[in-house]
C-alpha cells in the first residue's frame, strides 16, 4: 500500500503509515489504457498543487491583511498559524480594533515589500 498522506510504501498489514502516522487503506487502482500502467487513484490527491504547497502569491496575502487582518486570514494563508491566532485572540480582546489596525498595517506592508517577504516554510512570495 502507500500512504495516501505522505507517499511512501506501508505494508499490506499495517494500518498506520511507519513515517507520518496517517491511518491508510486500502488505495484503489485503475488501469491506463494507454500505457497498460497501473496507477493510484489518489496520486492527484499527493500534487502538490493540490495541497497548497505551490507559491504564495505577495498580492493575495497583502489584500487579506488590509481587508481581513482582523482575523489573520493573511498569516493563515501565509503558513504563521501562532500569529493568526495571536491576531484573533487581540481582536477578540479590543473588539477587532487592535486586530485591524494590526492586519491594516501588516498587510500595507506587505504591498510595499517593507513587511514580511517570505512564508512559513522560507519561500519568497511572488
Amino acid at each position: 500500500m502507500i500512504c495516501n498522506r505522505c507517499g511512501s510504501s506501508v505494508p499490506d498489514e499495517s494500518k498506520y503509515c511507519m513515517f507520518c502516522g496517517n491511518r491508510v487503506s486500502k488505495i484503489q487502482y485503475y488501469e491506463d489504457d494507454k500505457s497498460g500502467n497501473n496507477q493510484s487513484l489518489n496520486s492527484y490527491y499527493l500534487d502538490a498543487d493540490f495541497r497548497g504547497d505551490g507559491p504564495k502569491y505577495k498580492k493575495t496575502a497583502g489584500l487579506l491583511g488590509v481587508f481581513l487582518g482582523a482575523f489573520g486570514i493573511h498569516r493563515f494563508y501565509l503558513g504563521y498559524t501562532g500569529i493568526g491566532i495571536a491576531q484573533i485572540a487581540v481582536s477578540l480582546v479590543t473588539c477587532t480594533l487592535g486586530g485591524a489596525i494590526w492586519g491594516f498595517i501588516e498587510g500595507l506592508c506587505i504591498l510595499c515589500d517593507t513587511g514580511i517577504t517570505t512564508d512559513a516554510d522560507g519561500n519568497d512570495l511572488v
